[in-house]
């Protein structure tokens, strides 16, 4: 959930495409941002945050990222249980 709201970000807030007026020629225009660019700007993006992740390609880039939020979970679940035996 973290991995993929990080990559598409939130769909409703922002639209990849927006049409336009229409121009003289009754021609619909469409942003010129196409979602290539959407998608690479959040994989650099996504190399800042994981730690190792500068050099790798996309297929190793999305695998230490998944390996990263399985550490931080569990990092969590340590915390949490830590918590609860010292009451805090």
């Amino acid at each position: 959930f973290v991995t993929e709201r990080l990559l598409w970000g939130d769909m409703r807030r922002k639209a990849m495409f927006t049409v336009g007026r229409k121009k003289k020629g009754g021609v619909l225009t469409v942003s010129r941002r196409p979602f290539q660019h959407t998608v690479l700007r959040r994989l650099r993006e996504l190399k800042k945050i994981v730690p190792d992740a500068q050099d790798a390609d996309v297929d190793m880039l999305l695998r230490r990222t998944a390996n990263y939020i399985c550490i931080l979970e569990f990092k969590v679940t340590v915390l949490r249980r830590l918590s609860a035996i010292y009451g805090v």
